[in-house]
């Protein structure tokens, strides 16, 4: 049979097995899984408890409190809002604490960029107070790329598109050379840490960063502050660094003393000047550009045609920033736990990044806010007689802008004793900021966002979270069921989902905004544009604080095993019809269709276990089963969650370690489906797309033994073997 015939069986399968076995029935009711009957009557009882500690109003206080000023990681305005989170928390009876790393973190001294010829003079990197809205901010942060280089750059400017290898392809074709010049290039389509990469190893002499009005500005609405998007005087700051974590203390802890590589080694940094401008200062530098005409495609929305340069604006770039010692700075994240009452050793983490580029009140005051709304209601539930069965983590984490720090360094420093307690990690990353909610999330947990979902009342209308999901997923993309994404890259799930195989998921509201890492993300733009009266604030925290009660009450994990089978049998098709259209694969691997076929076979099983242990838990629950028994069981469930990662790690990333999904090298966001598989398939290595087959099959074989496992524990019954 052929392996695409197989997937189909597979699907057919999958979907019976589900239909067939009554914890589907119980989820498309979206109710609470993993719980007996009595227990999800309690379940909802606390619930209803946690829902009622949430307030809007304590909400919109702790948020303008948080955003009254910029507060960049390694600055004092930051260290305030160490100090305010733990007086919160504290204040709601939580034992909580900071931990303390000290971070390559090399700050600007001076950053300017001037106009040579023609007409030579400043370009502004000033963003101005706006009468209508008040201050911005106190104490502005510098418009700055983090982990540029240092030093002068000056040379003709050449226009590269969005700085993407296929940009430079098309520059290419038009006899365009960007070695020994600058380029300038729009944000969007990446992370901004690809577009420098793609521009130092061309030999650029510097790189300019733009957000034109045709991505965030006034072409995709009312600028600020008459409406959400970007004005033409923000500027996007923002990390360039390629990959998580502390630069000088790579895969280690950046503790007091630790030991670090030399700048001239540190990976994923910019060795040539890199700066952010507004759209409304690069207009003067693209305006007067000469050279071949921009493609089509190329047009942004600023009121000129777009030429590709070079020249014959010339430009001079300045960036002078700390270096050495100096650099090293410390970095504080808060953690705070509400310890079990039966299995203190079993934890749900939940995180948000505490800092900003400037007041920060979308990303991430509302991240933060939300993680400590939900913890003060839990820690009102406790006082209330009503605690957690295992243990919850409440952290919000500092660094994240620079590129995931605080979260990358706390899981370096815990690896063992996270890989060992963690159930979960619910991340929280700018989730207000507009009326359309979303969700994503690793396969085993979709179910259970849209469940949460399901318990919290709609902010903007009649109806739960869900119905309003559900109502725009029909009108907009046909569906019956919300589609819940992939976790890609770019925010604090990465070393726990990527890096340790935990599931993960991260949700909430968004809409046009158009002030993203600008002075303007304030209390104003929040309070007239993302969330006037902080009613999704509040939905957010409750859609939260459902989701973690539920993964920390449930008598058996509510993991998703059937739906993680259709989504890797899923994308296991979609890489097998590639590589059968793929001559050279075929001609050099004349085994692959059997191999194909073969983990498609095993993914079969693994989802004929799965429906097995769905309907083998509801019967378990329901007729009672021992404490002990249980523990060994959702042990089994939490490794069978986890079998999905290499021991080798990917390649060029060995902390990374999921091989369901990773963020793409060459994008710095997206997700990456099977990206052990991919990246070979990219690199047109044949041998190690082979051998990465047989490692992902592996990892099957063991997820499917441990749902085994976990079914006999529940049952009592000798595995079929």
């Amino acid at each position: 049979m052929r392996a695409s015939a197989v997937g189909s069986v597979v699907g057919c399968l999958i979907q019976l097995a589900a239909a067939a076995n009554p914890v589907v029935a119980v989820a498309q009711a979206f109710g609470p899984i993993g719980f007996a009957s009595e227990a999800a009557a309690a379940q909802a009882r606390y619930e209803s408890l946690l829902l009622e500690g949430i307030s809007q109003d304590t909400l919109a206080r702790w948020a303008r409190a948080l955003g009254a000023r910029p507060h960049v990681a390694g600055t004092p305005g930051q260290e305030a809002t160490r100090d305010s989170v733990l007086t919160w928390l504290r204040r709601a009876g939580l034992t909580a604490h900071s931990d303390t790393f000290i971070v390559y973190l090399p700050q600007p001294r001076h950053v300017a960029v001037l106009r040579l010829a023609p007409d030579p003079g400043p370009i502004s990197l000033v963003e101005p107070e706006i009468p209508e809205a008040g201050s911005p901010s106190r104490d502005p942060f510098p418009a700055f790329n983090a982990y540029t280089g240092s030093g002068r750059a000056e040379g003709e400017i050449v226009f590269a598109n969005y700085g993407l290898p296929e940009d430079y392809r098309v520059l290419d074709s038009l006899g365009v050379d960007v070695e020994g010049r600058i380029v300038i290039a729009r944000y969007g389509r990446s992370f901004r840490g690809i577009k420098a990469r793609e521009a130092e190893q061309r030999k650029a002499k510097g790189l300019i960063l733009y957000s034109d009005p045709a991505d965030d500005g006034y072409r995709r609405g009312e600028a600020y502050p008459a409406g959400p998007m970007r004005p033409p005087y923000a500027v996007q700051r923002g990390s360039i660094k390629n990959g998580p974590g502390d630069p000088s203390t790579p895969a280690w802890p950046s503790l007091p003393g630790a030991r670090r590589v030399a700048e001239t080694e540190m990976d994923g940094i910019a060795r040539i000047p890199v700066v952010p401008l507004s759209y409304g200062a690069a207009s003067d530098l693209l305006e007067g550009l000469a050279g071949p005409g921009a493609p089509n495609e190329w047009q942004g929305a600023l009121p000129f045609f777009y030429r590709t340069g070079p020249g014959p604006v010339r430009a001079r770039l300045d960036v002078d920033v700390e270096r050495g010692a100096e650099a090293l700075h410390p970095i504080f994240n808060t953690i705070a736990v509400l310890k079990g009452s039966e299995l203190p050793g079993e934890w749900v983490i939940i995180g948000a990044h505490r800092d900003a580029w400037g007041p920060g009140a979308r990303d991430n005051v509302s991240g933060t806010t939300t993680v400590l709304a939900a913890a003060a209601a839990f820690a009102r539930a406790a006082r209330a007689g009503m605690r957690p069965r295992r243990s919850i983590v409440f952290a919000t984490w500092d660094a994240e802008e620079w590129g995931l720090i605080g979260s990358t360094e706390w899981v370096e420093a815990h690896a063992e004793q996270v890989e060992e307690a963690a159930v979960a990690y619910l991340n929280q990353d700018s989730p207000v900021g507009g009326a359309t909610f979303g969700a994503s999330a690793t396969p085993e947990l979709k179910m259970l966002v849209r469940n949460a979902a399901a318990a919290v009342s709609s902010p903007d209308g009649p109806g739960s979270v869900l119905e309003h999901w559900i109502e725009r997923s029909r009108k907009e993309e046909l569906n019956q069921q919300p589609r819940v994404g992939d976790l890609g890259g770019g925010s604090d799930h990465v070393p726990f989902v990527q890096g340790l195989g935990i599931p993960g998921a991260g949700f909430g509201f968004s809409g046009k905004w158009g002030v993203y890492h600008s002075a303007y993300d304030a209390a104003d733009w929040m309070e007239r544009f993302g969330d006037p009266g902080y009613r999704r604030h509040a939905a957010a925290a409750s859609v939260l604080a459902v989701m973690a009660s539920r993964l920390a009450n449930a008598a058996i994990l509510p993991y998703d095993f059937p739906g993680l089978a259709a989504d890797l049998q899923k994308r296991v098709d979609e890489i097998g019809a590639e590589l059968r259209r793929s001559e050279d694969v075929l001609e050099d691997l004349p085994g692959l269709e059997g191999e194909i076929e073969k983990l498609t076979t095993d993914i079969m099983q693994l989802g004929v276990e799965a429906a097995l242990l769905d309907s083998a838990s509801v019967a378990a629950l329901e007729a009672g089963v021992e404490p002990e028994a249980l523990r060994t069981a959702n042990g089994h469930l939490r490794r069978a969650a986890m079998a999905f990662t290499s021991g080798e790690g990917l390649p060029g990333a060995p902390t990374l370690r999921q091989l369901l999904y990773a963020t793409d090298p060459d994008d710095g966001y997206a997700t990456l489906a099977l990206p052990s598989l991919r990246l070979a398939m990219r690199g047109n290595d044949h041998a190690e797309l082979d051998r990465r087959l047989a490692e992902l099959r592996g990892r099957v074989l063991a997820a499917t033994e441990q749902l085994r496992d976990s079914r006999t524990a529940m049952t009592g019954l000798a595995a079929d073997r």
